[in-house]
C-alpha cells in the first residue's frame, strides 16, 4: 500500500506543479504575491503549534498547499523574461531598427548560410550613443562568413537590425517552433547581414561552461581524428558529448524510427550508464570504514559532474546529472528509503530553477521513463524466470526496455504520432553497446594524449562498435512493419491514457479489483473517443494549399486517401515538414502523389486531375503557372484559382478567361508581384487569398 509518510516531496510538488501551469496558462500579475507566500507560510507554521484542534487537522496540509501553489505561480510569472520591464522589448524601436549590445550564450551553430547565436541582450538603444541597460534572450541569425564562423561563448557583440517575434506555423498541425522558443524563454529573432554588426571583445573571464564548451569541441576533434567516416563520427560524437549537429538526416530518421533516438541524446541513460560503470568498480573496494560511503559519494559525484561538464552541459544532461546526484546524496547519507521520494525531490529542485522544463518533451519522457522502470520492471522481469544466465540478463535487459516504453507510451504518441514496434530488439542490441561505446570514447580521450598506440586501437574498437550499431538500427529500420505511422491522439486522450496507468498501479499496489475496472472504463473511452476520430476522418472531403516557401503543395483529402500535387523542384524534407502533421491529425493513411505539370491524366471516385485542372467532388481548381489566351469561346468556369511559379500575365487576361470565385497566389510566387496583383484585385473587387502572408488555405467541402 501507498504510505503517503514516506514520499513528503510527492506531496509537495503536486500543488507546485498546479501553481506553474496556472501561470503558463494565464500569466497574470498579482500584486503583493511573495507577501502571500510568507503569509500562507507562517500560518501554516502557527497552524502546526495549535492544541485541541484535531477536526481542523487538515488546516496545515491546505496551507502549505496553497503555499506551494502560489510558489509555483510566482516563479513561473517571474521566470518568463517578457514580464520584467526592463526587456530590450519594453523600448519602442525606430523605423530602421535598432541597436543592441549582448553576450553569445550559447555554443553557436553553423547553418547552410547563417551562424545561428543565442545572445543574452545587456543594452539597447536607438544608437551606440544612446544605450541603456536591458536583459532578455534573442535568437540571432548572422550571415555566415568567416567572422561569424570564429564567434564563441562568451563573446560581447552589437548588432544592428530589427528583432521580431517568431511567428505560429504557416501550415495547419505543424510544429509550433514559436512556442517551442517561448519555453526556452527566447521570444525575438533577428536575421542580421556583414556590415550590421560587430565583436566588441572576446570573452576575457572564466566560465565553467565556457570551459564546458571548449572541451566538447577538443574532445570532439579528439574522435574526428579516429572515427574517419562520416556516419560513424556523427553518432559517436552525439552518443558520447551530445554534439547532433552533424549527423545526416537519414540516421537521425533510422534512430528515431526504430525507437532508439535516445542513443543519439547524452541524457538520464548515459548519466545512469556511467553512474553503473562507477558503480561497478566501487563494489570491488573492500575497504569497509564508515567514511568510505560519503566519500564514495563525493567520488561520484564529481566524476558524473565532469561528465557534464566534458559533455557541453546541455540543459537534458544537467537535468540528469542533478537527478542521479540526488540519488548518490541520499545513498551518501544512508536516506535512500525511497527512491520515488528522492526522484520527486529533484524534479521540485529542477522546477524550482526553471518552471518552463515542465513543459519539456526530454524532461517529461526522461522522468516518466525512470518511474517506469522502478516500478513495472522488476514486476515484468519476474513474469518470466530464466535460469539460463546469458538469457535471464536478456530478459531482464528487456524489460527495462519494456517498463520505460510503457510508461512514455501516451506521450510519445502524442508528440511524435509514431510507435517503433521493435523498440525492444534496438533496446536489447544498442542499451548494452552504447555502454561499450561510452565507456570506450571516455577512455580514448584519456589515451590520446598519453599512448598513442593505445588510443588508435581503443578508436579502431570504438569505430568498430558504432558500425556495428548504425548497421543494427538500418537493417532493424526495413524489417516489416517496423513503424507504426501517423497514429494521433489529443491531449485528453494521452491523459486518460495516464489515468489508466495510474489506475493499473494502484490495482497492483492494493491487489483490489475496482481499480481493474477503473483503468479498463478508462481505456474504454480513448477508444470510444478513438472510433469518433476514425468515423469522422471517414468523410474528409478538404483541400489544403500549404505554404512551402518557393514551392507549390497542395493536398486534397478524400476520407482516409490524398492525392498531392506538389512542384518537381519540391525536396522531401520541407514537404514532411509542412504536410506530415495535418495528414496525421486528418487520418490519412495513403498518399497518391503528382507533379504539376504532368499532362497524364488521374482520375478517382471524387478527383480528376489534367493540365493544371483539378475536379474534387463539385469544385473545379485551376493551376496557372504561365500566359492565358482568349479564344473567344465561353469563359472556363472555376471556384478557385491559384497563380504560382510568379506567372506574367495580368489580372484583365485572366477575368478574359476564367470565371472564378477566389484568386489564391501560393508561396511559389515572388512577393512584388503578388502586392500588385492584390492591388488590382482590390481595383476590382475580386476576393484573393495570399498564402505568403496568412498562411495555408483549407477549404472543407462539407462546410
Amino acid at each position: 500500500m501507498l504510505n503517503w509518510r514516506e514520499i513528503p516531496f510527492v506531496r509537495l510538488l503536486l500543488p507546485f506543479l498546479v501553481g506553474i501551469l496556472l501561470a503558463i496558462q494565464f500569466n497574470l500579475p498579482i500584486p503583493g504575491l511573495p507577501l502571500v507566500f510568507v503569509a500562507l507560510v507562517v500560518l501554516q507554521l502557527l497552524s502546526q503549534k495549535l492544541r485541541g484542534l484535531y477536526r481542523y487537522r487538515w488546516l496545515p496540509g491546505l496551507l502549505l498547499s496553497t503555499a506551494l501553489l502560489v510558489l509555483g505561480y510566482g516563479v513561473t510569472w517571474q521566470h518568463n523574461e517578457l514580464n520584467h520591464a526592463s526587456h530590450f522589448s519594453k523600448v519602442e524601436p525606430p523605423d530602421d531598427g535598432m541597436v543592441l549590445v549582448g553576450e553569445v550564450a550559447d555554443a553557436p551553430v553553423r547553418k547552410e548560410n547563417w551562424v545561428k547565436i543565442e545572445l543574452g541582450i545587456s543594452a539597447t538603444g536607438p544608437t551606440t550613443d544612446s544605450l541603456e541597460p536591458a536583459t532578455g534572450s534573442l535568437l540571432l541569425y548572422l550571415q555566415r562568413d568567416s567572422a561569424a564562423e570564429s564567434l564563441a561563448y562568451g563573446d560581447q557583440l552589437v548588432i544592428s537590425g530589427k528583432a521580431s517575434t517568431v511567428e505560429p506555423p504557416d501550415n495547419p498541425h505543424a510544429f509550433d517552433y514559436g512556442r517551442y522558443l517561448h519555453f526556452q524563454n527566447i521570444h525575438y529573432q533577428a536575421f542580421v547581414k556583414n556590415g550590421s554588426w560587430g565583436l566588441v571583445k572576446k570573452r576575457d573571464w572564466f566560465s565553467p561552461y565556457g570551459t564546458a564548451i571548449s572541451l566538447q569541441n577538443q574532445f570532439t576533434e579528439t574522435l574526428r581524428k579516429h572515427l574517419k567516416t562520416e556516419n560513424e563520427f556523427a553518432v559517436g560524437a552525439a552518443l558520447i558529448f551530445g554534439y547532433r549537429s552533424e549527423v545526416p538526416e537519414e540516421v537521425l530518421t533510422a534512430y528515431s524510427q526504430t525507437g532508439a533516438m535516445h542513443i543519439l541524446a547524452v541524457s538520464g541513460m548515459h548519466v545512469g550508464i556511467l553512474f553503473l560503470i562507477l558503480n561497478f568498480f566501487f563494489k570491488r573496494v573492500k575497504w569497509k570504514h564508515g567514511s568510505w560511503r560519503l566519500l564514495k559519494a563525493v567520488i561520484l559525484l564529481v566524476l558524473i559532474w565532469s561528465f557534464a561538464l566534458v559533455t557541453g552541459a546541455s540543459p537534458s544532461v544537467m537535468r540528469s546529472t542533478v537527478m542521479f546526484s540526488f540519488v548518490i546524496i541520499g545513498d551518501g547519507l544512508g536516506r535512500n528509503k525511497n527512491f520515488y521520494n528522492t526522484l520527486t525531490a529533484s524534479a521540485f529542485c529542477l522546477l524550482l530553477y526553471d518552471p518552463y522544463w515542465l513543459l519539456s518533451v526530454s524532461f517529461q519522457l526522461s522522468y516518466l521513463a525512470i518511474l517506469g522502470i522502478v516500478y513495472f520492471q522488476p514486476k515484468i522481469a519476474g513474469l518470466w524466470v530464466i535460469e539460463n544466465r546469458v538469457g535471464n540478463y536478456l530478459w531482464e535487459l528487456n524489460s527495462v526496455s519494456l517498463a520505460a516504453q510503457l510508461m512514455t507510451l501516451p506521450f510519445t504518441l502524442l508528440y511524435f504520432h509514431q510507435f517503433p514496434t521493435y523498440f525492444w530488439l534496438s533496446s536489447l542490441v544498442l542499451v548494452p553497446l552504447s555502454a561499450a561505446e561510452l565507456a570506450g570514447g571516455l577512455l580514448l580521450l584519456v589515451l590520446d594524449p598519453l599512448w598513442a598506440a593505445g588510443a588508435g586501437v581503443v578508436g579502431w574498437l570504438l569505430w568498430a562498435m558504432l558500425w556495428l550499431g548504425n548497421q543494427t538500427v538500418m537493417l532493424i529500420q526495413h524489417l516489416p512493419a517496423a513503424l507504426l505511422n501517423g497514429i494521433w491522439i489529443g491531449g485528453i486522450s494521452a491523459l486518460l491514457l495516464y489515468l489508466g496507468l495510474g489506475s493499473v498501479m494502484a490495482a497492483i499496489s492494493s491487489r483490489k479489483f475496482r481499480w481493474v475496472l477503473a483503468s479498463l472504463a478508462l481505456l474504454l473511452v480513448v477508444g470510444v473517443s478513438f472510433a469518433f476520430s476514425e468515423f469522422h476522418h471517414q468523410k474528409n472531403r478538404q483541400f489544403t494549399v500549404y505554404s512551402v516557401y518557393k514551392h507549390s503543395a497542395l493536398d486534397f483529402f478524400d476520407g482516409e486517401k490524398a492525392w498531392s500535387l506538389i512542384d518537381t523542384a519540391l525536396e522531401a524534407k520541407p514537404m514532411k515538414y509542412a504536410t506530415e502533421g495535418n495528414r496525421f491529425a486528418n487520418g490519412i493513411n495513403a498518399v497518391e502523389t503528382l507533379h504539376l505539370g504532368d499532362s497524364t491524366a488521374v482520375v478517382g471516385e471524387h478527383f480528376f486531375y489534367k493540365n493544371g485542372l483539378v475536379q474534387f467532388y463539385d469544385k473545379r481548381l485551376m493551376v496557372v503557372n504561365g500566359p492565358v489566351a482568349y479564344d473567344g469561346e465561353e469563359k472556363v468556369k472555376v471556384d478557385y484559382l491559384l497563380l504560382r511559379n510568379t506567372p506574367k500575365v495580368k489580372l484583365e487576361e485572366l477575368l478574359q478567361v476564367f470565371d472564378f470565385q477566389l484568386l489564391i497566389f501560393d508561396a511559389s510566387n515572388k512577393k512584388w508581384r503578388v502586392e500588385e496583383w492584390k492591388m488590382g484585385c482590390d481595383s476590382l473587387g475580386l476576393d484573393y487569398y495570399d498564402v505568403n502572408l496568412e498562411g495555408a488555405l483549407t477549404v472543407d467541402l462539407k462546410d
